[in-house]
C-alpha cells in the first residue's frame, strides 16, 4: 500500500512538471529576439531588444516570451552570471554601475513554458563619448563613399554614388577643408586612398570584369595609369615609401583571389607579384571589406570572410601580414561578430580602428594592439548607421573619420577627435 501511494505522489509529480501555466500553442514558436545597446552615460548602458519578424508569406506564428533573464560577463570575469528577470511585456533594462573603460558583454534569454532562446551577444565599454563633427554632407540618397582625409587633415578624396544610378562607375571627387571647394577628378572609380605624403591619390576604375589603377597627383592635378586587369581591383593602398602599391585582385573565379603587390619603379621588370592568396567563400557578400597599410608596422591589415561555427556560418576578420613575412597571417582582429574596414593610426601604429557589429550595430571602434584594449568610439542609433559596404575610416592626427548615413538618406562625413579616449 505504501508503495502504490508512494507511486501515486511520484506520478503527480512527475505530471506537475509537463504542465505550465504558458505553454506555447500548437504549430506556434517562442520568438528569438535581437538584441542592441545604448550608451547613456560612463557608467550606464540600456539594452533594447525585439522580435520584429521579416516575412511576408506562410509566415509561422511566432508568441512572446513570459520572462526574460538579462545575462552579463565584464572583462574581469571568465564565467556567465545572471543579472535580473524582466517580465513578459518589457523589452528593455538600463544597467547601471558600469566602470568606464571596461568591456562589458551581455546577453538575454527568452523563456516560455520549457522553452528557451537566446539573442545575440553584445559587447560595450561604456564611456563618456566625444561628439563628431559634419565635414561633408549630401542629401537625397547621393551617397558618399570610402572617402579618405589626407594624412594632413586638409582634403578629402571620396566617391558619390549617385542616388537612383544603375551605372556601377562612381565619380571621383577632392574637396578642400579650408576652401570648402569641391572638384572632380574622375568620371569612373572607386576605393580611394591618400599616399603617405599627401601628394598623390590612388583608387580604381573599371567596369563589370577589368579594371585599372591610377594616381592621382595633387600638385599636376593629372589622373595617370599604373597598371590594369582583365580582373577587378579593390582597395588599393601605398606600401613603404610610397614606392609600392598593395591591393586585392579578385578574377571572378571561386578561389582564384590575391593580395597584390606592385613596384613603382620605372625601372622594375617584373613589378607585379602576389603577396597572399585569399580565400574564397561562396556567399553574397563581398569577401573583402577594406584595407590599410602600417608605416611603422610595414603591415597590411583588411577585413575579410572567414568560415565560424555560428548561425550564419561566416563573419569578417581583421587580418594581415607584414610585407617581410606575407605567408604569416597576423590576426589583428579576430571575434564572432563582423569586424572590418581597418586604419591604423599614422601617429601611433598600436592604434588600429575599425567598424564593428559587436554592440549590436556597426560602431567605430579602436583596438590597441599591444595591449589588446578596446575602445569603443561611437553609439550611433537608427537614426544614423554605418554601411560597411560603402564606408572608410582614415585618421588625421587624433582626429579619427568616418561616413555614415541617416534615416533621410542623407549621406555624412565626420570628424571624431578621439584624445580624450586614449
Amino acid at each position: 500500500m505504501k508503495n502504490i501511494a508512494l507511486l501515486f505522489v511520484l506520478i503527480l509529480a512527475f505530471s506537475s512538471c509537463q504542465n505550465f501555466d504558458d505553454p506555447i500553442p500548437d504549430g506556434s514558436f517562442l520568438e528569438t529576439p535581437t538584441l542592441s545597446t545604448r550608451l547613456v552615460d560612463g557608467t550606464s548602458v540600456e539594452l533594447t531588444w525585439s522580435s520584429a519578424q521579416i516575412c511576408t508569406i506562410n509566415c509561422p506564428s511566432i508568441v512572446p516570451a513570459s520572462f526574460y533573464e538579462v545575462w552579463t560577463k565584464s572583462l574581469t570575469s571568465s564565467t556567465n552570471y545572471k543579472l535580473v528577470e524582466i517580465p513578459a511585456g518589457q523589452m528593455s533594462y538600463l544597467v547601471e554601475g558600469l566602470e568606464p573603460g571596461v568591456r562589458q558583454e551581455f546577453f538575454v534569454i527568452a523563456k516560455r513554458a520549457n522553452v528557451s532562446n537566446r539573442t545575440n551577444r553584445v559587447m560595450v565599454v561604456p564611456n563618456e563619448l566625444p561628439a563628431s563633427q559634419t565635414i561633408l554632407e549630401k542629401v537625397s540618397f547621393d551617397y558618399i563613399t570610402h572617402p579618405q582625409v589626407s594624412p594632413a587633415g586638409t582634403k578629402v578624396i571620396y566617391t558619390i554614388s549617385e542616388a537612383g544610378s544603375s551605372v556601377q562607375a562612381q565619380q571621383v571627387f577632392v574637396f578642400d577643408l579650408n576652401s570648402k571647394s569641391e572638384k572632380l577628378i574622375f568620371e569612373n572609380g572607386q576605393y580611394p586612398s591618400w599616399s603617405a605624403s599627401g601628394e598623390k591619390a590612388v583608387f580604381v576604375s573599371g567596369g563589370q570584369s577589368t579594371s585599372a589603377i591610377k594616381v592621382y597627383s595633387v600638385v599636376s592635378r593629372e589622373v595617370e595609369e599604373i597598371v590594369s586587369d582583365s580582373f577587378l581591383s579593390y582597395f588599393p593602398v601605398f606600401g613603404s615609401g610610397d614606392t609600392t602599391l598593395i591591393y586585392f585582385l579578385d578574377s571572378l573565379d571561386g578561389g582564384d583571389q590575391s593580395v597584390i603587390s606592385y613596384n613603382l619603379s620605372p625601372f622594375a621588370t617584373n613589378p607585379k607579384a602576389i603577396l597572399r592568396d585569399v580565400e574564397d567563400i561562396e556567399n553574397d557578400y563581398a569577401p573583402m571589406l577594406g584595407m590599410n597599410y602600417s608605416i611603422e608596422e610595414k603591415s597590411v591589415a583588411y577585413g575579410i570572410t572567414v568560415p565560424k561555427d555560428i548561425p550564419i556560418g561566416f563573419s569578417y576578420d581583421v587580418v594581415g601580414f607584414a610585407l617581410s613575412s606575407p605567408t604569416t597571417l597576423r590576426n589583428w582582429v579576430v571575434s564572432d561578430w563582423n569586424d572590418s574596414n581597418p586604419s591604423f593610426s599614422p601617429s601611433n601604429s598600436d592604434l588600429l580602428a575599425f567598424v564593428s557589429d559587436r554592440s549590436g550595430a556597426n560602431q567605430v571602434w579602436i583596438k590597441n594592439v599591444t595591449t589588446q584594449q578596446l575602445i569603443q568610439v561611437t553609439d550611433f542609433q537608427e537614426s544614423e548607421n554605418i554601411n560597411i559596404g560603402i564606408a572608410s575610416l582614415s585618421w588625421s592626427g587624433m582626429k579619427l573619420y568616418v561616413n555614415i548615413l541617416t534615416g533621410s538618406g542623407d549621406s555624412r562625413f565626420l570628424s571624431i577627435d578621439v584624445s580624450s579616449l586614449l
